[in-house]
């Protein structure tokens, strides 16, 4: 029964400083087991409240057990776990332990994320609140980044700067996700920190985290740690130690995250030496090697083509735009998709000099040699200036529109928005075709060796390899030529007649755009790869049957038709 009924801040789960309370025999008993034993504290006393079950006491699973005892018995202890297995739960734990039977200790969390620490900090706030109030000591300070308790006992939480724990005594340092802070980031904060720890004698350090590459502080601690190479103690939770996690749900979570590489990192503690390549070693050569040399090369060596524009192709093109300053590529992509089962890529165009302006001239060119076929355009940064100008001034009606409404756009908005989620989902459908199907016919041996150099970093996100001359702007354009199979866009442009065992589109048909004329490229350019110069006018094929008004329109301006 509390004697002195005030509380701090009229919270009756906050007992104020100076709170009295009457013990049983029980609790007496209760209060010393806890205070001696951590494992006893966090399974008795430890509350978690989901939304599905509520209120409930933690359910410890062994990994995590030992994980604890492991913190509880070593000043330096780092822990390399799967996603998902409660690592935020056992930090809370041993950070309240501490907290509610220590006097005078400083406690500080750091996170790579503001959002991310005082999402800590509101779960150690909750796991106080939730403990009886016999067992905890009274509060002096209750804030969003801080909670000092009676004891003299503080906990703070902080991001990864230089200055995040310089000048301050800290006797506990726990550090969420210590793989995915940024390098210099880390490097600054790891020097002006862990000379202050390990001066004094008492002081621990406790490092958790999720592999993400070998270039980081993170991946150097844990494996000097492994090695017995340092006097830090260590543990590694893989997926499947965790209840309930079988097989079955390995093969349902590599779906979701787009493949085996990313599991392994993930979920399975691997640490991939500098992200997770788009194509393994086996694919990487049998692309090199079904590469060929384009049949016609012009613009001086910008436009390649391996096929000549027809009345049976089935042509989709996508484009990504650069500033034209000599750095990243423009870059036009055109795949035939007639069969699904080996789509090919006809002609790529790229050039890194060319200005916005007058590539969407040259785009709108291309789009006539093909037909004048649906176009995949990016629309961040430059891009929306090609969409922009395609639209308005001349008149292109065949843009995709996908992306806009995951990305928090404007429902409507023309071409595609490149976006987190938008992103993640081009590179998957990306994967299935031309990873696991092998479908994808791709001829141009420059876009296949940026693929090979198209990675995952350990923050999820997917660019070129970082170094000198490395792009990835051929890639994203057939990123963005492949979504038009993605599930929510092919049914909008395309009538499915066909479906493989996955429920992807196995056989597609175009919806008819009306009039289809092609301008035939090479009767309009020179060949640069031979040589030779043909001063024909351009050529127009196309399925123009019974409009003869419309072709009296190309006669005129000087066009004659293919026999």
């Amino acid at each position: 029964m509390t004697k002195n009924k005030q509380n701090y801040m009229n919270n009756p789960n906050l007992p104020a400083v100076g709170a009295e309370f009457e013990y049983s025999p029980s609790q007496i008993n209760q209060l010393k087991k806890a205070s001696k034993n951590l494992l006893y504290f966090a399974e008795n006393f430890f509350y978690i409240v989901s939304l599905d079950e509520g209120r409930q006491k933690i359910k410890l699973h062994s990994p995590q057990k030992r994980s604890l005892r492991k913190m509880r018995d070593n000043r330096f202890f780092i822990l390399l776990a799967s996603r998902q297995i409660g690592k935020t739960t056992m930090m809370t734990i041993y950070a309240l332990w501490i907290a509610c039977f220590n006097e005078d200790q400083r406690i500080l969390i750091v996170a790579n994320k503001e959002g991310t620490a005082i999402e800590i900090m509101q779960r150690i706030r909750m796991a106080y609140e939730e403990l009886p109030n016999w067992l905890k000591p009274g509060v002096k300070e209750y804030g969003k980044t801080s909670v000092t308790l009676a004891n003299g006992t503080r906990i703070g939480i902080s991001t990864t700067t230089g200055t995040a724990a310089r000048g301050q005594s800290v006797n506990c340092l726990i550090l969420d996700e210590l793989a995915f802070i940024e390098p210099h980031l880390v490097e600054e904060f790891w020097k002006s920190v862990y000379p202050i720890i390990s001066s004094s004698k008492k002081s621990k350090i406790f490092i958790a985290s999720t592999a993400n590459g070998t270039g980081n502080l993170f991946y150097r601690l844990y494996d000097a740690a492994e090695r017995n190479e340092s006097n830090w103690a260590y543990d590694k939770i893989l997926w499947n130690e965790i209840p309930g996690r079988d097989e079955m749900w390995k093969k349902d979570t590599i779906a979701s995250i787009g493949s085996m590489e990313a599991f392994n990192q993930e979920f399975n503690c691997e640490f991939l030496d500098s992200g997770e390549s788009s194509l393994n070693e086996e694919l990487y050569a049998k692309l090199i090697q079904r590469s060929v040399e384009p049949k016609f090369i012009f613009d001086e060596g910008s436009y390649l083509l391996w096929d000549e524009p027809g009345n049976d192709g089935i042509y989709v093109a996508s484009v990504d735009t650069s500033e034209g300053v000599g750095a990243d590529y423009s870059v036009v992509q055109v795949f035939d998709y007639s069969d699904l089962t080996n789509i090919k890529q006809v002609a790529a165009y790229s050039n890194n000099t060319i200005s916005p302006y007058e590539f969407t001239e040259k785009v709108y060119e291309i789009l006539q040699h093909w037909g004048n076929p649906l176009v995949c355009i990016e629309r961040n940064n430059c891009g929306a200036q090609v969409v922009d100008n395609l639209s308005r001034n001349y008149n292109y009606e065949n843009i995709v529109s996908w992306g806009a409404s995951t990305a928090g756009r404007a429902k409507g908005q023309l071409g595609i928005i490149a976006h987190t989620n938008t992103k993640h989902k081009g590179v998957t459908n990306m994967r299935y075709w031309v990873n696991e199907l092998e479908s994808v016919e791709i001829r141009d041996v420059n876009l296949v060796k940026e693929l090979r150099d198209f990675i995952r970093y350990p923050n999820g996100t997917w660019a070129a390899k970082r170094g000198a001359g490395n792009h990835d702007d051929r890639v994203m354009a057939m990123i963005w030529n492949l979504i038009i199979l993605e599930d929510e866009v092919v049914k909008r442009y395309f009538e499915i007649a066909q479906l493989d065992k996955n429920n992807k589109p196995l056989q597609i048909k175009q919806f008819d755009f009306g009039i289809k004329y092609f301008m035939n490229p090479t009767s309009m350019y020179s060949n640069e790869k031979d040589g030779s110069l043909d001063n024909t006018s351009p050529i127009i094929i196309g399925n123009a049957m019974n409009q003869d008004s419309d072709l009296d329109q190309l006669y005129n301006a000087g066009f004659k038709p293919l026999q």
